[in-house]
């Protein structure tokens, strides 16, 4: 269920404050959107010392209907590979990518 409208989500989004454009390409269609962009750092294997990232991507859900693993996003010059999609039901999903 969406709780905010597309106007609504797109302000949570606003690269004037904590959001980014990201030029997304689906099944071959690139576009741009608006998304916030994590990639905190992270102990991958408790006690061994192994640390990593993990580039997670927030977006409106409507922005990328159809998206799949395999799919690509470019931030900042660099390109991420969607590896999990999460849709949250409430107008949002999360993408976890590799880069």
């Amino acid at each position: 269920m969406v709780l905010e409208s597309a106007a609504d989500q797109l302000a949570f989004l606003d690269t004037n404050a904590h959001g980014v454009t990201a030029v997304v390409t689906i099944a071959g269609s690139a576009s741009n959107i608006q998304v916030i962009f994590n990639n905190e750092y992270f102990e991958i294997a408790e006690g061994i010392g192994v640390e990593g990232t993990q580039p997670v991507i927030t977006c409106r859900s409507s922005d990328v209907t159809n998206i799949d693993q395999g799919d690509t996003l470019v931030i900042a010059s660099t390109t991420y590979t969607v590896q999990n999609v999460m849709p949250d039901n409430t107008g949002f999903t999360q993408l976890v990518c590799t880069d």
